[in-house]
């Protein structure tokens, strides 16, 4: 099994970090929000009228994260379609930042309106939240580039530690599989995305799995450290915005989507983070 150095590690830790940094940066978030007209009022209840107000964890590229890696303007296609969606009410989008494991209560709370994205639409989230879909996608399986093993089914995972973020429904993927393949099979939850990453690169887990958005990222940034396993799940759910449950505001978001999914402007934002427009699915 080859191991990275702990310079190495480190090193790839802080591409990830600075996951937002590029040759190429996206445009501005202004520039994305500012061509969108106000088409609807405000809906009533949100938690502060002047302003809508989205929880939102800013480390999962190319969905949401810091423009500078660690801090700066939060980008991502959810961040710009949250402001396109506030300029649609004739409002600005504010940000609530939290950890990943706090969007959920950051909604229950009270704390914020919508969660902007980066959450499956499964039916567990949906029977405490609202939801409305807009994009397609599922899981995808990573491994070290130095893995040559042919992965095409579940049980060729048995075995092995899989790595992923706690909390999300990925790492319910890898219990289901761990499950299934009982003892000798383990499940490593780490708090961050980045840290799912370096234990894979590091030795510590043998796989992860994680969004197929974000996935193709991650390979990309690991400087030829990993691999994504084409094929392994195929897409099988979609990502929501997500409310708290019976929230007034679930309908007026639903139409607001519907209207910037209509007149092009979230196919721009997905071309902005390099995102096909054709997995956007708005009902």
């Amino acid at each position: 099994m080859k191991k990275l150095t702990a310079v190495g590690v480190a090193a790839l830790a802080a591409t990830l970090a600075l996951a937002g940094c590029s040759s190429t940066a996206p445009e501005s978030p202004a520039s994305n929000a500012s061509s969108v007209a106000a088409g609807a009022e405000a809906p009533d209840g949100l938690v502060d009228s002047s302003t809508v107000t989205f929880c939102i964890d800013p480390e999962y590229p190319p969905l949401e994260y810091y423009e500078n890696g660690t801090d700066g303007e939060i980008i991502g296609f959810d961040a710009d379609a949250a402001r396109a969606i506030a300029a649609y009410w004739g409002k600005e989008a504010t940000f609530e930042v939290t950890t990943f494991e706090g969007l959920q209560p950051g909604i229950q709370a009270a704390r914020c309106d919508i969660i902007p994205g980066g959450l499956y639409m499964s039916e567990s989230r949906l029977e405490v939240l609202d939801g409305v879909q807009y994009m397609q996608t599922g899981p995808a399986l990573i491994v070290r580039a130095d893995d040559d093993t042919d992965y095409t089914k579940n049980s060729d995972l048995c075995g092995l530690t899989i790595s992923g973020q706690s909390g999300s429904e990925n790492s319910t993927v890898a219990e289901q599989i761990a499950s299934e393949c009982g003892s000798g099979t383990s499940v490593d939850q780490y708090p961050k995305t980045a840290d799912t990453v370096v234990a894979v690169v590091n030795g510590s887990a043998d796989a992860l799995i994680e969004t197929d958005v974000a996935a193709a990222d991650i390979v990309a940034r690991s400087n030829g450290q990993l691999r994504l396993v084409s094929g392994f799940f195929p897409p099988s759910t979609q990502f929501g915005m997500f409310l708290a449950k019976d929230s007034p505001v679930t309908e007026p978001l639903r139409e607001a989507l519907k209207a910037l999914y209509d007149d092009g402007t979230l196919a721009k934002i997905a071309e902005t983070y390099n995102l096909e427009a054709s997995n956007l699915v708005v009902d």
